[in-house]
């Protein structure tokens, strides 16, 4: 079943989205969303009998936002060890979406919870069928329903095919009428998922945002800097990646190199930065960046003691992983060992 849009609807749908889409994507959790998994895991799961366990606890952690995390709820990790569990019984046969969710409804034992799951999994083997929808997406489609008093704005979910055919033609419907261009579809998905969720920042701070990264994949052997020779970092932790792309990020938008602060460094490499997703380890390779650690030479300071205060801290296994939030108004001057001459 489809969901019927007329111009007027359509062009009314991406007016309000459009209002109301920097409010909404200025919070969403980008590192617990990144886009680059999915676009692999599309191309994996198109053969499901290739699919490892793996592949799979990883794809679902991902889809209930705990992607490189183990903070993943108890109703989530029970769904994703049955998903595992019965996998190789589910791709003996060629089901169709709706047999398909039929025999995960039949092994899952919180289908409000599994079919999230299933559809976010039916979206990886199917793309062309299925968009990624889930209990955000679909509450955020009815209530922008609602908005322009459409005839189907008051149905109910029924946790089937109906719900993920009819939120696929609400966004192939809405989409080619955003002005972002090639963005349009990642804006609005994000869009869509923020404010079907957005009860979830009631009570964070009204200025509360989130930023983007600007890079979110990198590799050594992938990337140059046109004022800076990234060939003279030798190491290959994270803080060195985090050195790596924060000099990208200067070579792309330059800033006076004697006149950054921690905070506007810490603008620049966002957590997921690098597909650094993890909190913590975001946070450790932060703190040691600014410090010596294993020699590591890339940031001096006005505040000649804050360099070894950033190496104890690093040293340490019970550090304090917002020591470097705390100092952002410190002037930070990068080693000039690290331009081109």
């Amino acid at each position: 079943m489809s969901l019927t849009l007329n111009e007027k609807d359509k062009r009314s749908l991406a007016a309000l989205i459009q209002a109301r889409m920097e409010e909404h994507i200025s919070r969403f959790p980008f590192a617990r969303y990144p886009i680059e998994p999915v676009e692999e895991w599309k191309r994996i799961f198109y053969d499901p009998i290739s699919i490892t366990p793996t592949t799979l606890k990883q794809s679902l952690s991902w889809h209930f936002g705990s992607w490189q995390r183990k903070d993943l709820a108890l109703a989530h990790r029970k769904v994703i060890s049955t998903i595992v569990v019965n996998w190789s019984e589910y791709i003996k046969n060629p089901y169709s979406l709706t047999d398909s969710l039929q025999f995960w409804q039949q092994k899952l034992p919180n289908w409000k919870t599994g079919f999230n799951a299933v559809a976010f999994l039916l979206h990886l083997t199917r793309p062309d069928s299925i968009e990624l929808v889930d209990h955000h997406r679909l509450q955020a489609m009815t209530e922008l329903l609602k908005e322009i008093k459409h005839k189907e704005a008051e149905q109910t979910f029924s946790l089937t095919l109906t719900d993920l055919e009819c939120y696929s033609s609400f966004f192939r419907a809405v989409m080619p009428k955003l002005p972002f261009g090639l963005r349009n579809r990642i804006l609005l998905d994000r869009f869509l998922k923020a404010y079907g969720n957005r009860c979830a920042y009631k009570n964070t701070h009204a200025d509360y945002r989130t930023i983007e990264p600007e890079i979110t994949t990198f590799s050594w052997n992938s990337f140059s800097a046109k004022h800076f020779d990234l060939t003279k970092i030798t190491l290959r932790s994270n803080a060195d990646i985090l050195f790596a792309c924060l000099l990208l990020s200067l070579d792309s938008h330059p800033n006076t190199l004697d006149g950054l602060t921690i905070g506007q460094i810490i603008e620049r490499l966002p957590l997921g930065t690098a597909n650094i997703c993890n909190p913590a380890s975001f946070n450790y390779a932060m703190i040691a960046l600014f410090g010596n650690q294993k020699g590591r030479d890339y940031i001096h300071f006005e505040n000649s003691t804050l360099t070894e205060a950033f190496t104890k801290q690093a040293n340490q296994s019970t550090r304090n992983m917002r020591f470097y939030i705390h100092h952002s108004s410190e002037r930070a001057i990068l080693n000039p060992k690290y331009l081109r001459i």
